[in-house]
């Protein structure tokens, strides 16, 4: 992927600006802050709608291709499937790829693939929705937020920031996927809820979790995943796939 960061969210283009505490709403200066912030927003918007819609119809082709109609709980994140889902979702895998001459295991590798970046794009779209309807005050205080958010967007699209790396010891399949899925929102809502510090942040590849994921395990290293403490309600996250 071209990185968005190399032209709007570097240099003059948008590195968080430091402004005097003097600096009110009516100064041209906080109005350039304003903008800049808004402008690296929008922009954001635009770069992420074409990937993630390039990747949802490409999970939905498993069925159209098939002459099927789509289940629903594909326009869910990962971590609302239940277990018949998941079972779904791999036997629908494995039919398309014997119908289409590939291989059924690096088939589901590389869809498993595509659901992890159908819901960190998801997520990204929803950071870029929720701080861009905070007020110009709060906006102002975000930049550090903006400025990290524009940087992952413009990271490689494998390339996956979480705030723990503790999903990873989920033993079952679709444990972890959930657990990862799970991760990445926790991260949003880092972004959206608290300004920016030194914390440490993770960085883990969605093809090689991807790879995890869909390998074979044994009864004896399955772990039953975690439970949602907070389960989001159904229109919380706003975007889905």
């Amino acid at each position: 992927m071209a990185k968005i960061n190399e032209k709007r969210c570097n240099g003059t283009f948008g590195e968080p600006r430091k402004v005097s505490p003097l600096a009110v709403e009516n100064t041209q200066e906080f109005r350039d802050v304003i903008n800049m912030e808004m402008f690296k927003l929008q922009m954001s918007v635009k770069y992420l709608e074409p990937g993630f819609n390039n990747l949802i119809n490409s999970i939905k082709g498993l069925w159209l291709d098939e002459g099927e109609m789509p289940p629903k709980f594909i326009s869910n994140f990962a971590d609302y499937w239940s277990v018949n889902d998941y079972a779904a979702f791999c036997s629908q895998v494995k039919q398309w790829a014997l119908d289409h001459n590939e291989d059924p295991f690096k088939e589901l590798r590389r869809r498993v693939r595509e659901v992890i970046l159908c819901d960190k794009k998801s997520l990204q779209l929803d950071t870029v929705n929720r701080i861009s309807k905070k007020g110009r005050k709060e906006l102002f205080n975000w930049q550090a937020n903006v400025q990290q958010l524009c940087n992952e967007i413009g990271e490689k699209d494998d390339q996956i920031f979480v705030d723990s790396d503790a999903f990873e010891h989920t033993g079952s399949q679709l444990g972890r996927l959930k657990s990862l899925t799970q991760a990445m929102r926790a991260h949003r809502d880092y972004l959206v809820n608290q300004r920016l510090t030194r914390r440490r942040m993770v960085s883990v590849n969605a093809e090689k979790q991807a790879e995890l994921i869909t390998k074979p395990v044994t009864k004896k290293s399955i772990t039953k995943f975690p439970a949602m403490k907070n389960k989001p309600k159904d229109n919380e996250d706003g975007l889905e796939m």
